[in-house]
């Protein structure tokens, strides 16, 4: 029955489904043997007439849409050998899926989910008793939540004695296994309990099931470890993650049947023991990103019968074995993402049966041996992410093949592709990804023959020309990155890729494309076109395909005219306009961008004020809007996303003062207000932002002190150990973050920031008052500048211990009493700037401008009555000292410009007295001069001497 049962596919596709209800006829065939009704859409209850049908010895009912409760329908049937109720079917869940955009790497944390098709449960099993001849019963979707909260729930299944096969997953099931209501079914070979919150041990007793084969308990929040279970050929406890393997225990018993082991994202103990070999008859091995350490035993190589092995993201080391060649059977090799390192053996050619080879992100060096074209059954090769050079041509190493997945990306390899050749080649490619391998000259025009290609990635490479317009023609093509080449001229009117994807992927950045926007693909997902030379408006007709998208970026185009209020819908997640000419307002339809994670629309002439409608973007993680013109209060919605890390309104005009609000967002890692109008106190609850790495509140008008609490800000008095990049992965798109600031004394533009850019700039505001001394608690800072305020008293001795810091500006202040020799302890200074103060004494001892280093470091004390040790650097690279009436605040820096100019007129008339005088004295040689000259000098340090002391 069983091999009948497996040629039986019903369909799936809505076009040939039978829809509405069943006609009360079909109860009438009481002669009926056999009924399949499987995924049809009837929407409907369950009938009760079923039970007319006492001869049925096949029925399917799954994932027909069917809803209500099981009752007793079938309990007459008790001719029913196979009975199939499921009514949801088992997907990969990738949703916690992450990318580490500091080392590069991927996480595979995925789970497996189900997709349930309808709603039909069972309060309790009794309907089962009497179905004493079946042998096969899948319930898998069916809710048994009631069912299982109650004592002996599965009793009434210990009826079935002949039953092989028992189905429950997704069953909502919260008990643990029970296996004492089990204790009859002595004839079980396959239970699958898969996706169900079991959270307990496996019991010792499934030993006593001597006929049970097949155990699948993934995703179950499984405890303790696995038993010894001889009589077992497949075990799959994949996706438990609090689930212990101990392969060296495991392995010191002969499992002399095992066939299949799963234990992918579990937690294994150690390494692969060498007693592996003690299942002798292993055919599949996964066990991908378990934590495995050390290197492959020798002995995995005696396992002669091993089709596939999948050792990814472990942390496997040492080298591919020459001996591998042992496994005769091996049809697929992934060790995706470990440390091995060395060359690819040679020896690996002399698998035949080999079809897919993945060693994506290892150390792996040395050349491609030239005789993987002799592997004819090889369809997958990816060696992405590797230490791999040479010259590689594509004809000479696959010309022999057939491959479905070619990725050779991110080596140092030289690829070269001889385009006549190849027209003929590669007919069933799929995934061609060839990312940074020196491509030279113009996209090839053999690729718009491979009609089976879903998957295009010829980026960061050397590629010129234009576009072929067929690429966007190719029937099956959804994934297309040719991003970072210097390709040219315009693209067609309109895109289209398929959907073989979720959504498709469009990435052309940062090339040379000019012209118009193109309209998006239908149901497009990534359309990244930044950095290119486009230039018109965003018509109302794109802003509608790209509200179907999740990631839209066009920024650092020519775009013109207004932001289209059609983009915006409940699934885009990352909106980049920034750095174009888009002028207008914000459209206040941005409230239906409930799902927005990022948002920059920085550098644009937009005006206007910010919609309150934002607000319903709660997860919102980065919000730029910096470099426009817009005006009004701080926006009060704010206060309402709690998820906000990156927040900059910089460069605009908005006024009033900073709410109180901003302590409450506990996530804020970058708050930039710069060059607004922004005035009052700097409100003291924003120091409580413990995770703030970069507080920006220049050029404003605020006044006050500065707040003494500003050693609450915890994130800034370590530097982090491990250096990661700001932003997030959306949609296969890195969503990075960007900011100008002032740091070592001009303003600089990071593209991306990690958790190492720290900086507070108070600069160009009327802030008066000494310096905290609670200030040197923030060792981890790297960037303070308060110059521009009125900031008095001494500088506090306790800015020495800032041995984090990079740039300290304290200039155009009122500052008074000595340098503090602390400074000196400051090895990381590499720009000092004390200018425009009433400091006085000597230059600390120590403080000597030539032991600050790196290029471009500069000390800057003038205007400051000091003497001892002169600097032995220059002042070129100091701090702008700018009397841009824009940048100064009131009269007193003014007064502070007049007593500039006066000083500098004061060292040009020294220098024309000092040098030019004294040659012309020495050029005439008449003692009445020399005289004269002197007493000209001697009347010079006085007026010199008089100008400082007024400071």
């Amino acid at each position: 029955m069983r091999n009948l049962y497996s040629v039986i596919v019903p369909t799936s596709f809505k076009s040939t489904a039978l829809s509405g209800t069943i006609s009360p006829s079909l109860f009438n065939l009481h002669h009926l043997k056999y009924l399949d009704l499987s995924y049809n859409n009837f929407d409907s209850k369950i009938s009760h007439h079923f039970a007319n049908l006492k001869n049925l010895v096949y029925l399917n009912l799954s994932n027909s849409m069917f809803s209500g409760s099981i009752t007793t329908q079938f309990a007459n049937l008790s001719s029913l050998q196979y009975l199939d109720i499921s009514c949801s079917f088992m997907v990969l869940d990738f949703s916690s899926f992450s990318y580490s955009i500091s080392t590069f790497k991927e996480s595979n944390k995925y789970s497996t989910s189900y997709v349930s098709t309808s709603s039909v449960s069972s309060t309790d099993t009794n309907w089962l008793r009497g179905l004493v001849n079946l042998k096969v019963l899948n319930l898998n979707g069916l809710d048994l939540s009631v069912a299982s909260s109650t004592k002996n729930w599965a009793e009434p299944i210990s009826f079935l004695a002949n039953l092989r096969e028992l189905y429950l997953s997704n069953c909502s099931i919260s008990s643990s296994i029970p296996v004492h209501e089990f204790h009859n079914l002595s004839r079980l070979s396959v239970l699958g309990m898969d996706s169900n919150f079991l959270n307990s041990p496996i019991p010792i007793q499934l030993a006593n099931f001597t006929s049970l084969s097949v155990l699948d308990l993934k995703n179950c929040d499984l405890q303790g470890s696995i038993p010894y279970l001889p009589k077992l050929q497949y075990i799959d406890v994949s996706v438990n993650r609090d689930f212990i393997v101990d392969l060296t225990h495991m392995f010191d018993h002969q499992w002399p049947k095992l066939q299949g082991l799963s234990i992918t994202l579990t937690n294994v103990i150690g390494s692969i023991p060498s007693s592996i070999s003690n299942a002798s008859l292993l055919v599949y091995l996964f066990a991908s990103g378990c934590s495995i350490q050390g290197s492959l035993p020798a002995s995995i190589l005696n396992l002669t019968q091993l089709k596939y092995i999948d050792l990814s993201f472990n942390n496997i080391s040492g080298y591919l074995p020459s001996s591998i060649s042992n496994l005769k059977n091996l049809e697929g090799l992934t060790l995706i993402q470990n440390n091995l390192q060395g060359p690819i053996p040679k020896s690996i050619c002399r698998i035949l049966s080999l079809k897919d080879l993945l060693l994506r992100a290892n150390n792996l060096s040395g050349t491609i041996p030239s005789c993987i074209s002799k592997l004819r059954n090889l369809h997958s090769f990816d060696i992405t992410g590797n230490l791999i050079e040479g010259t590689v041509s594509l004809m000479s190493l696959f010309h022999k093949l057939n491959p479905i997945w070619i990725s050779l990306s991110y080596n140092l390899l030289d690829v070269e592709i001889n385009q006549y050749q190849l027209t003929s080649k590669f007919q069933e490619l799929q995934t061609l990804a060839l990312q940074s391998c020196n491509l030279r000259g113009h996209i090839p025009a053999f690729i718009c023959n491979l009609t089976e290609l879903v998957t295009l990635d010829l980026s960061s490479n050397n590629l010129i020309g234009a576009i072929p317009f067929c690429i966007f023609e190719l029937p099956n093509l959804s994934y297309l990155d040719l991003s970072s080449n210097n390709l040219q001229g315009t693209l067609p009117h309109s895109i289209n890729l398929t959907l073989l994807y979720p959504s498709s992927v469009l990435n052309l950045a940062s090339n040379k494309l000019r012209g118009p926007l193109p309209l998006p693909p239908q149901n497009v997902g990534v359309f990244y076109l930044s950095e290119n030379e486009f230039t018109g408006g965003i018509s109302t007709e794109t802003g509608e395909r790209l509200s179907k998208a999740t990631y839209v970026s066009l920024s650092g185009n020519k775009l013109s005219g207004s932001i289209p209020p059609s983009i915006c819908s409940h699934v885009l997640m990352h909106l980049d306009l920034s750095n174009n000419q888009l002028s207008g307002t914000i459209p206040s339809t941005l409230n239906y961008c409930n799902s927005l994670d990022s948002l920059n629309l920085g550098t644009n002439l937009l005006i206007g004020n910010v919609p309150k409608g934002l607000e319903q973007a709660k997860k919102l993680k980065s919000l730029q809007l910096n470099e426009n013109s817009l005006n009004g209060t701080f926006p009060s919605f704010i206060e309402q996303l709690q998820d906000i890390e990156v927040l900059d309104l910089g460069s605009n005009n908005f006024e009033g003062t900073i709410p109180t609000f901003i302590g409450s967002l506990h996530n804020l890692k970058i708050l930039s207000l710069r060059s607004n109008m922004f005035n009052g106190s700097i409100p003291k609850e924003i120091t409580g932002l413990r995770k703030l790495q970069i507080l920006d509140l220049s050029i404003n008008k605020l006044s006050g002190r500065i707040p003494e609490e500003i050693d609450n800000l915890e994130m800034l008095k370590s530097r982090p150990k491990t250096k990661l990049l700001l932003g997030d992965f959306i949609s296969l798109m890195y969503s990075g973050v960007q900011l100008k600031m002032v740091t070592k004394g001009t303003m600089q533009e990071f593209l991306y920031l990690n958790n190492l850019n720290s900086g507070i700039d108070l600069s160009h505001n009327v802030l008066e008052g000494s310096i905290p001394k609670e200030i040197g608690l923030l060792k981890g800072l790297a960037v303070l500048n308060l110059s521009h305020n009125r900031l008095s008293d001494k500088i506090p001795t306790s800015v020495g211990s800032m041995i984090g810091l990079e740039s300290l500006d304290f200039s155009f202040n009122k500052l008074s009493g000595d340098i503090p020799q602390s400074l000196t302890l400051i090895d990381a200074l590499q720009v000092l700037n004390l200018s425009y103060n009433n400091l006085s004494g000597r230059i600390p001892t120590g403080l000597h401008f030539d032991t600050l280093s790196g290029d471009g470091d500069s000390a800057y004390i003038g205007n400051a009555f000091l003497c001892g040790i002169p600097p032995r650097k220059s002042c070129e690279g100091a701090p702008s000292t700018s009397t841009d009436p824009n940048l100064l605040n009131d009269e007193d820096d003014q007064e502070d410009a007049k007593e500039k100019w006066m000083f500098y007129g004061v060292v040009v008339l020294g220098y024309g007295v000092g040098f030019w005088g004294l040659f012309f004295v020495l050029r005439l040689r008449k003692e009445k001069w020399w005289f004269g000259y002197w007493r000209c000098i001697d009347t010079m340090a006085l007026i010199i001497v008089g100008c400082m002391s007024k400071n």
